[in-house]
């Protein structure tokens, strides 16, 4: 497939060396010549003019146009010998770069996680290159002070936060699930705009068609979306990174039953090979930079699995159900659907219906409430300013606190300020009864309308007023500390619990309990396991760095200095367990020799470098209820909370 007046049969060694080029030789060939018969005689190189072979055939007028760098002769004596050192440098440069690009070519169209992590970074290099830009031109050019430092910064993440958001949507799969986690646990540590961009990945994602979900429902099932319900909405009541859900009421078996409302999950078709390819790419990564933490990604691997197979998550559902009832928290303190048999495959789950309200939502309104208490609009400007608090609140120690309305300090409730604590409640208080009044006021106007009022001005702000408002008669902190004890509970004593508690996955029910949806991503602890994650809240409880440092050291956890050969010292083992077990800390780490260091060196200059099981599992459940207890400007401290729940565990050991 060579030319052979480019490539002579003699010069077999740069025939080998070129063979990958043989497609450019190609294009080139058909830019020289235009006439396939005469693919076999070209013109002499001091003669251009004259004909090939005397049979009066002119070269094609192409050939006169072509630079001069690219015409026969010029290619033909630049890959014939002599091969000088600079020749053979470029043959191989050249031979490099094309092979590098059928390489890349090759993995891009076949390989998955190859094609998705360059996607990834196509989206994600700009806005990382463009970070650097700001703060590198904000220092070193301009010389900027640290309020018009922090100034750009703001503007530039007003303008990237959604486009990050963006990405995350168009990669889908595993990269929605760390948004939902960032989203949970960043509050206080993330920048505001990036929170508040993140934040709807937690009650679900754009979701798919109709017509796209009745193809799979009737492909798993091997039935007719009308020999299955009698009614399915086709607008979904949530959608999530795995599966959207729907409302809909299933077709009784016997004319004599009674049709009952239920939810039904759908799988998306594409998710088990996105998953796929995620979870491979970070396998390799861990190989290449972690190794020693590979059985925790395949650990990873193996959870996500199971969230993909429907029929153990109808499992994992009954299996704690049968727990929460046996330690009396379901159905007092919770729900948890129960499991319609009708439907339960691998890709579709029919599950009991549950009323209620997310608790993002219920977070939101109550943040809105308080905002119009204080003369605001909404709850954005508070957000904002609970944000910058509560990282006050974690750099001073964080942990257990009174709530992060009194935090603000506004000038426009002084009050705060004269009553401490106590000013939280009063001002949420406050609210709900400046709440409950407006909707009072909107029914009486409602009522006078229908006695034949024809005020059509105020009937209008009534209704729109009333469209917009959702009542939400919930006991939001009560709701948290219920949230917060029975995933110790399922933890510590049971060694079944959800492992994606996130406010989107929690139902505030009109009775005040909570519904406990989402049992796809399960994690199960060892007796031993749980009987280690007992003693380390225990002393993580009673500030013991001693005991903290030494049951991670014996339980499988190592850290090491940046250079990788000295052990770090207790004061960090139990600092790094505070942010696993208890609360986020960001004060100034004092070191066992008295030095003191800033939180950010301490985790640059210390390398985790073995985790096991029992620290990767609980750090990532208290993380979300640690985040989850800050969204709601209710700090706390998981170790004091866990207390009696790690008590009640290790008398049993006894």
């Amino acid at each position: 497939q060579i030319h052979p007046m480019i490539f002579p049969a003699k010069n077999s060694a740069a025939r080998r060396l070129l063979q990958p080029t043989s497609r450019l030789v190609d294009k080139i060939d058909r830019i020289i010549i235009s006439n396939k018969n005469i693919r076999s005689s070209m013109c002499k190189p001091d003669a251009p003019n004259q004909t090939v072979q005397g049979i009066g055939i002119q070269p094609p007028p192409q050939l006169k146009m072509l630079p001069a760098f690219i015409t026969p002769p010029v290619i033909s004596s630049f890959f014939q010998g002599p091969y000088s050192k600079r020749k053979i440098a470029l043959l191989a440069v050249l031979a490099s770069i094309l092979l590098g690009t059928v390489t890349f070519s090759a993995l891009y169209t076949f390989h998955r996680g190859f094609r998705r992590t360059i996607q990834f970074w196509r989206g994600m290099a700009p806005l990382v290159a463009k970070y650097k830009y700001v703060n590198f031109k904000a220092t070193k050019i301009d010389h900027c002070s640290p309020e018009e430092l922090e100034e750009r910064l703001n503007a530039y993440r007003e303008t990237t936060a959604p486009k990050l958001v963006d990405l995350i949507l168009r990669m889908g799969g595993i990269y929605i699930k760390i948004g939902q986690v960032m989203s949970t646990i960043g509050q206080g540590l993330l920048p505001q705009q990036y929170l508040d961009a993140l934040k709807p990945l937690q009650n679900g994602v754009p979701p798919r068609s109709y017509d796209e979900i009745s193809r799979i429902i009737e492909k798993s099932t091997g039935k007719k979306m009308d020999e299955l319900f009698v009614d399915f909405q086709e607008k979904p009541i949530g959608s999530a990174s795995v599966a959207q859900v729907h409302k809909a009421t299933l077709r009784p078996k016997n004319n004599a039953d009674i049709p009952t409302p239920t939810v039904i999950k759908v799988q998306y078709p594409e998710v088990a090979e996105l998953f796929d390819a995620d979870l491979s790419n970070l396998e390799i990564a861990t190989r290449l930079f972690a190794p020693e933490n590979m059985e925790v990604a395949k650990s990873l691997r193996k959870r996500h699995e199971k969230e993909l197979d429907f029929r153990l998550e109808a499992d994992n559902l009954r299996e704690c159900t049968r727990d929460m009832q046996k330690y009396g928290v379901e159905p007092s303190l919770v729900r948890i659907p129960r499991v319609v048999d009708d439907i339960c495959t691998q890709h579709v789950l029919a599950m009991e219906y549950l009323e209620g309200v997310s608790l993002s939502d219920a977070i939101k309104d109550e943040q809105d409430r308080v905002a119009k208490a204080l003369g605001r609009k909404d709850g954005d400007e508070l957000k904002s300013m609970l944000a910058s608090k509560m990282r006050e609140h974690f750099e001073n120690g964080g942990g257990a606190g009174s709530g992060g309305m009194q935090m603000l300090g506004d000038k426009n409730m002084k009050i705060m300020n004269v009553l401490g604590p106590s000013a939280t409640a009063l001002l949420r208080t406050y609210a709900s009864v400046r709440d409950g009044i407006e909707n009072a006021a909107i029914s009486v106007i409602k009522f006078g309308s229908k006695l034949g009022r024809k005020d059509n001005e105020v009937e209008l702000i009534a209704d729109t007023v009333a469209k917009k408002k959702k009542k939400f008669n919930v006991n939001l902190g009560r709701a948290l500390k219920t949230l917060v004890h029975v995933h110790g509970i399922q933890m510590i004593l049971s060694g079944t619990y959800n492992a994606d508690p996130h406010p989107g996955n929690i139902l505030l029910l009109p009775d005040g309990r909570l519904g406990l949806l989402d049992y796809g991503m399960v994690g199960k602890l060892s007796l031993k396991d749980r009987e280690t994650v007992a003693e380390t809240i225990v002393a993580l409880s009673e500030n013991d760095k001693a005991a903290t440092a030494k049951l991670y050291r014996q339980n499988g956890y190592k850290a090491t200095l940046q250079n990788g050969k000295d052990e770090v010292d207790d004061a960090v083992l139990h600092r790094f367990a505070s942010f696993h077990f208890d609360k986020i800390d960001l004060s100034p780490l004092t070191l066992d020799n008295g030095e003191k260091m800033d939180i950010m060196d301490v985790f640059r200059l210390n390398r985790e470098k073995a985790v096991p099981t029992w620290v990767e599992e609980g750090r990532r459940l208290g993380g979300l209820l640690v985040g989850v207890s800050a969204q709601a400007a209710r700090p706390i401290s998981l170790a004091k909370e866990w207390r009696p729940i790690a008590k009640q565990a290790l008398r049993k050991k006894e």
